[in-house]
């Protein structure tokens, strides 16, 4: 269930989520490359055989070897791969967006990051005074900044489109409650005036959420649409507001057939991409096709579940209608001890190759900013990993080929401590576990961008694996977790460190509270963002 944390009076949050689990076949995602794969292991390295599903063709020796020389890097650049300008990729049919939540902002109340909202959810002894005996309920945060001057709102909003346009995503879609009083509502003049400000084709989709209980009512959804129907920053298709409500089928199909009757009435014509929570568009068909432009579903978290997405594009268009795919990184939720597992960076990359391999029409990132359960912004936690991952494949969508890698990126990705690392059960109230899907996954993980050939290497105290690539491409190279540990990443040509990646996150052995989020860093050797 989707919970929302009870904000400040500027941002305060109700209503939950079920996140439903489809039946779907399970799915690979696939490397370009031919590789072999060894593991040496020193004295320090006694539990790497803990998950030996992490790499089957492995095999071990007592020896370890000193790190080459490091060459000293020269091909700089923000991103591995020949990024197209933003213009061709806004002129691409194809569109992009991430799904906003506006109750968590960059920052709540513009105060410095060590004090402020961000820094009480995220710290221990928040929560435990709090009563619930979760731990963090808030494991992550966007990207930190001092306080600023100004209209500094607006200024936070015009950060994140930047971000959002450097991944290759055209818009956000904004869920709002018709409530005057709520951040969801009030905050939207500011993000529009953002978008307008930083790039005036940056579009805010328009999705109108139904409170808890499911009691909004349509002239209200009507009044506000028709409050900012002349706004330029709005999303349309053929001059018609797009308008995509999270969970529509709370009610029936005639409330939103209503809605857009009630606009067309007073000159505002709209269409209806409804965000299913579950039901496939074959399943959803025979009640909504006469009254949708297009079909989305809030979708799943795990690689097995990842061809849904595929079948999704494939059903809606086969009856007649477009296809929003969504797509996520992970889904974590300590207040329900909830998590669904992500395989590393498995999920996110499985999800965008069955939206491409699906001919999906848009895409729909579940979410930009939801810290309490799945989110996709450049975060302190996770830096530009995610986002750049996420770039890679927006590009891929949108102009139909593979970007072409012009220099080396390396990406790790892995949770701080393995599933079942022991926890202080006295302070722990509720167990995280599995809701359905994947089974869980104890794996540090290299998402290594090559330009060439070359070997990858890594490193957990005494425990060195290598996997030599024979071929430029994306590799993903997952080794079991060694805890006590901290990870380390090189990539050698030639017997040559040509880039070296540390991780900024131990592994621990055992944990006071179980943290089942993936942490994340990484980029290109230089001029990419850590």
């Amino acid at each position: 269930m989707r919970k929302r944390l009870m904000l400040s009076a500027a941002a305060a949050v109700t209503g939950v989520l079920l996140l439903t689990a489809a039946g779907v076949a399970a799915c690979s995602v696939a490397t370009r490359d031919a590789a072999s794969t060894t593991q040496e292991t020193g004295a320090a390295g006694t539990e790497a055989g803990l998950d030996a599903s992490a790499d089957p063709s492995a095999s071990a020796s007592a020896s370890t070897s000193a790190s080459p020389s490091v060459v000293p890097a020269t091909n700089c650049g923000r991103y591995a791969f020949a990024k197209a300008s933003t213009s061709t990729l806004r002129a691409a049919k194809k569109k992009a967006f991430a799904f906003y939540f506006p109750p968590y902002p960059i920052s709540i109340e513009n105060k410095d990051p060590g004090s402020d909202y961000w820094a009480k959810w995220t710290t221990e002894a928040d929560r435990l005074a709090s009563g619930t005996k979760q731990g963090e309920e808030m494991l992550d945060r966007p990207l930190t900044r001092a306080p600023l001057s100004g209209n500094w709102r607006q200024k936070d909003f015009e950060t994140e489109i930047r971000q959002a346009i450097d991944m290759g995503l055209d818009g956000f879609i904004w869920e709002y409650h018709s409530v005057s009083s709520d951040a969801r509502w009030t905050q939207l003049p500011a993000m529009l005036a953002a978008a307008k400000a930083v790039d005036p084709g940056f579009r805010i989709m328009l999705s109108p959420d139904l409170q808890q209980g499911a009691n909004s009512t349509q002239a209200s959804i009507v009044n506000d649409v028709l409050k900012v129907k002349s706004e330029p920053a709005l999303y349309k298709v053929d001059g018609k507001i797009v308008l995509a409500p999270f969970y529509p089928e709370r009610v029936a199909v005639s409330f939103w057939d209503g809605i857009r009757t009630t606009l067309a009435g007073s000159g505002v014509q709209s269409v209806l991409v409804p965000i299913f929570l579950s039901g496939s568009p074959n399943v959803r068909a025979a009640a909504w096709n006469n009254s949708v432009y297009g079909y989305s579903l809030w979708g799943n978290r795990w690689v097995g579940g990842a061809d849904s997405v595929r079948k999704g594009a494939v059903e809606a268009h086969a009856n007649g209608r477009k296809y929003m795919a969504p797509i996520a990184f992970e889904d974590t939720r300590i207040y329900d001890g909830r998590y669904w597992e992500s395989s590393n960076s498995g999920a996110l990359r499985a999800m965008m190759e069955k939206a491409i391999a699906g001919d999906a029409d848009w895409l729909a990132l579940i979410t930009w900013n939801d810290y309490t359960e799945s989110w996709v912004a450049p975060s302190k936690g996770r830096g530009y990993a995610v986002a750049d991952t996420i770039a890679y494949y927006t590009s891929w969508f949108k102009t139909g080929k593979r970007p072409s890698l012009v220099r080396d990126a390396l990406y790790y990705f892995h949770r701080s401590h393995r599933t079942d690392a022991p926890y202080d059960t006295s302070l722990q109230q509720i167990a995280m576990h599995i809701a359905n899907g994947d089974g869980a996954s104890n794996k540090v993980e290299l998402l290594a961008f090559l330009s060439a050939p070359g070997k990858l290497v890594i490193k957990q105290g005494g425990t060195v694996s290598t996997k030599d690539v024979t071929a430029a491409g994306m590799v993903s190279f997952a080794v079991a977790m060694v805890p006590g540990t901290t990870p380390s990443f090189e990539l050698q040509r030639a017997g040559k460190v040509v880039q070296a990646l540390q991780s900024k996150v131990p592994i621990k052995a055992k944990v006071t509270h179980q943290d089942m989020m993936y942490r994340a860093g990484g980029g290109t050797a230089c001029g990419g963002k850590a």
